[in-house]
């Protein structure tokens, strides 16, 4: 598929809620990588109806929203947009060759904009346990996910993109990474648990509530999912939700104890799982890097990455990896 990021101005996506949904109301931009998502403030609820990049294979979209439907099911408990058909019954349209799905809009900040507690990290790994507990035996067509370049298990294929790192440190610790990496990581790789994955469980897509800021009040965007291995879940979550936190040993600590109460790690995934974290960050510059050269004016690819630097720095010289 031709790779398109989808440009519709506000006044087409009214006639598209009307016609597809028969909704109306207040229409709101969100911030999107390579989609395009759109936030509705209707009498009958708000709603966000994203509408996904060309690229992305109908098989993949579909997983994104039967996902969802079989989460319901298998952990009503658990917080997850809801999917909303249109008139037609359809779960999902297809308008100048885009396809697009409404979905229920969950309310809530995001936890980078938060104070983190350790009751809130603790919070964030039981949350994402569940999760994994629930997607046990999930299978789908689309199960290959999106952009290979962001497959934790495919980070090898981000190498490539090393040379337009900018800062020379981060670069020089990006290649010992990778050469650890090859040599300790990957030979271990084929034998660890594979699963269907949200593949982004980061700091932007876990929400709390003002009245409960020590509880994940849910979980969105499913525009990563991917096939791979299982520690890998677990792994992301942590890479992005320690990102800015200075007490990385208790938070890490915290959100691990979580998630194995309510899914357990095998030894060997626990052994290696902050080098998958610390190649999670790997894959976030490098991608980035190339993608905003592609894309200069888009400041949200840039977002995490100066963070990421400080995290992969950290993680080295505290001893979690390479050592």
């Amino acid at each position: 598929m031709t790779y398109e990021v989808p440009k519709f101005d506000l006044g087409r996506i009214s006639e598209i809620f009307k016609n597809y949904y028969g909704l109306s109301g207040e229409f709101t931009s969100l911030v999107s990588f390579e989609d395009q998502n759109v936030m509705i403030k209707s009498e009958r609820g708000k709603f966000v109806l994203k509408i996904a990049n060309k690229a992305w294979s109908k098989n993949f979209i579909s997983m994104q929203t039967d996902v969802l439907i079989h989460l319901r099911k298998q952990a009503p408990h658990l917080t997850l947009p809801s999917v909303i058909k249109s008139l037609n019954g359809d779960n999902m349209i297809e308008v100048d060759g885009f396809t697009m799905r409404l979905l229920s809009f969950l309310e809530g900040d995001v936890i980078a904009k938060t104070t983190r507690t350790p009751e809130l990290y603790s919070d964030i790994g039981r949350f994402l346990g569940d999760f994994s507990k629930a997607m046990e035996g999930y299978d789908h067509p689309g199960r290959d996910g999106s952009d290979p370049n962001w497959k934790l298990d495919n980070v090898i294929a981000c190498k490539k993109y090393l040379p337009e790192v900018v800062d020379e440190d981060t670069r020089d610790r990006i290649a010992r990474l990778y050469d650890y990496y090859e040599e300790n990581i990957v030979p271990v790789l084929s034998g660890l648990r594979k699963a269907v994955l949200h593949g982004d469980a980061n700091e932007q897509n876990f929400l709390i509530l003002p009245d409960q800021p020590d509880k994940i009040a849910g979980l969105i965007d499913f525009g990563e999912m991917q096939y791979g291995a299982q520690v890998n879940e677990l792994a992301i979550m942590l890479a992005y939700c320690l990102l800015n936190e200075d007490d990385i040993e208790m938070a890490s600590k915290r959100m691990i104890e979580g998630y194995v109460a309510n899914f357990p790690l095998q030894p060997e995934e626990m052994e290696i799982l902050y080098h998958l974290a610390a190649m999670r960050l790997v894959t976030n510059i490098t991608m980035t890097s190339h993608q905003s050269k592609q894309q200069p004016d888009n400041e949200y690819i840039l977002i995490a990455q100066g963070p990421a630097k400080i995290l992969l720095k950290r993680l080295e010289e505290e001893k979690y990896i390479m050592n």
